[in-house]
């Protein structure tokens, strides 16, 4: 019966600290070049760690990184209320990338961030939706499956 009930337990936790892909992309306004917009996801490790790859349109360049949420996501009080989240990546083209985020706790969605890479350039990314991301990218882009994200 323990036996049972420690499997129970564990897997419990387990659905209850692993989340889906969430998805975000630069702010775009018609006329942005390709270059300029920026599309990802992120998939949540735990109550506060996530793993994070982005893609710059139309071209090679991909970044990766951790966001970490600066309060637990499970949190029983004003979980829909919204936290800071920092995420830190690195760009196969050698920037790095320091975005600081605005995060809903209940769900580590439903948020927008700002940041600077170490060139001074500035970066302005937003949540949304499945069907948003696919029209953005074209249907053209697969986000890697967990396993990959869950590589650091």
């Amino acid at each position: 019966m323990n036996k049972l009930l420690n499997i129970l337990t564990i897997g419990l936790i387990g659905i209850s600290t692993c989340g889906c892909n969430q998805y975000f992309t630069s702010e775009v306004t018609s006329g942005v070049p390709d270059k300029d917009i920026y599309y990802g996801a992120y998939n949540r490790r735990d109550m506060t760690w996530a793993d994070v790859v982005i893609y710059q349109k139309g071209s090679n360049k991909r970044c990766e990184g951790v966001v970490h949420l600066n309060a637990p996501t499970r949190s029983i009080t004003m979980k829909n209320d919204r936290t800071d989240a920092v995420m830190k990546m690195a760009c196969t083209d050698g920037t790095l990338m320091n975005i600081k985020w605005q995060l809903r706790k209940g769900s580590f969605a439903d948020g927008y961030g700002t940041g600077i890479d170490q060139f001074n350039n500035t970066y302005n990314f937003k949540t949304v939706s499945k069907g948003e991301f696919k029209k953005i990218t074209d249907n053209k882009v697969k986000i890697p499956n967990k396993e990959f994200l869950l590589k650091y």
